[in-house]
């Protein structure tokens, strides 16, 4: 699979286009079933964050190398938050857990262009 990407509006209801988009994509390219459904987990929960928390223009970014899937949700700026540790009776705020959960690797990184990707690497083999 050779990096793609999909542009999608800063709105609640685009959350379910982006997951459909990458269910498409790792079905094309033979991702096994187990390992789709967890990088379609993750890819909803770093979208609704984007959402939530960031500045548009949003994108997913989704790579496959040989042993993962590597996915990141571009927005325009701002800060990032990636401690996956939540309490245990908080009522929202688990999605960043689901990522820690369903992943390998996880962080964020600022862009040159002032924006940030937040990303999570999910292997293809467990």
């Amino acid at each position: 699979m050779t990096p793609e990407s999909f542009e999608f509006a800063p709105e609640p209801a685009q959350v379910r286009l982006v997951r459909s988009w990458v269910r498409e994509r790792l079905a094309a390219g033979s991702v096994p079933d187990a390992v789709a459904a967890d990088v379609v987990l993750i890819t909803g929960e770093l979208a609704t964050n984007a959402v939530r928390h960031a500045a548009g223009p949003l994108r997913v970014l989704l790579v496959r190398a040989d042993a993962a899937v590597w996915i990141g949700v571009e927005d325009a700026g701002g800060s990032a938050w990636f401690d996956p540790v939540v309490p245990e009776a908080a009522p929202a705020g688990t999605g960043l857990t689901l990522v820690a959960a369903c992943s390998d690797r996880r962080g964020y990184f600022h862009r040159p262009d002032g924006g940030k990707t937040v990303w999570a690497e999910i292997p293809l083999a467990s």
